[in-house]
């Protein structure tokens, strides 16, 4: 008979100070060692996403009024990683300017971010949490057709972990 192997291994791990006062772990039991709890690991399942070669701006196809010549986000720029930080402001680039009867879309992670104002090429993100992010500009027209659609920008938040909280090194000047 099979029995199907687990991922996740529960593994007994002892600790003991030797004779100089150092702490030592092992799997291996040793004299005057404890037995040490161990949690399990934190995990993180990704969304699937393929990289993709950068894209085109998106043209409206219907000539029902001038088309965006560049339709872009600014900043954050592709790869940039933000550290200790849970808001991340943004600037849009659209040229000619926003037409009438057009808004203006973000999407953060492929999900609609409410709030931001069609009048000012800035915006602010809060909270955002520590991992990797993608960001999206979409142009639509008065029905909610899209007319103009920048590709994606993904940028990074970089986050102290709780179970290392100690500051990272920095130069001391």
């Amino acid at each position: 008979m099979l029995v199907p192997c687990s991922a996740v291994v529960a593994a007994t791990v002892y600790k003991w100070v030797d004779a100089n006062g150092v702490t030592h772990y092992s799997d291996q039991p040793n004299p005057g060692a404890e037995k040490v709890k161990v949690e399990s690991a934190q995990s993180y399942q990704a969304n699937a996403t393929t990289p993709s070669a950068p894209r085109d701006v998106v043209l409206p196809s219907s000539s029902s009024g001038p088309a965006y010549s560049s339709c872009s986000i600014s900043s954050p720029s592709n790869d940039q990683v933000f550290t200790n930080v849970t808001t991340v402001s943004g600037s849009l680039l659209l040229q000619p300017g926003l037409q009438a009867g057009h808004r203006v879309a973000v999407s953060l992670d492929g999900k609609r971010v409410d709030g931001i104002s069609s009048s000012s090429s800035a915006f602010t993100l809060s909270p955002v949490y520590r991992g990797s992010h993608t960001l999206n500009l979409i142009v639509e027209d008065a029905n909610g057709g899209v007319v103009c659609s920048s590709p994606a920008v993904t940028f990074h938040v970089r986050q102290p972990s709780v179970q290392a909280p100690n500051r990272a090194n920095r130069p001391r000047f």
